[in-house]
């Protein structure tokens, strides 16, 4: 497996998964991120896309993406890159 920066998020459930860092990229001065769930190790097929700040601690706090037309807009920029 290739080396990514991991990083865990809770899920819809209350649980945290763990997720292969895929990248990272800004839309309208904003920071996102493209994520991969990582089972057994191994990287799960499928891209995931949060929005994220820097937290004061040197951490980042990590969002769902409820509006569908900023979900549209990061989506099209991801497959951009």
């Amino acid at each position: 497996m290739d080396e990514y920066e991991v990083i865990n998020i809770p899920i819809s459930d209350g649980t945290e998964r763990e997720f292969a860092i895929m990248n990272t990229f800004e839309v309208k001065e904003k920071s996102y991120m493209a994520v991969s769930l990582i089972e057994d190790d191994v990287i799960v097929e499928g891209v995931y896309l949060y929005k994220y700040t820097p937290a004061d601690d040197g951490d980042v706090i990590v969002a769902t993406i409820s509006d569908d037309e900023e979900y549209a807009a990061v989506k099209l920029a991801y497959e951009n890159l």
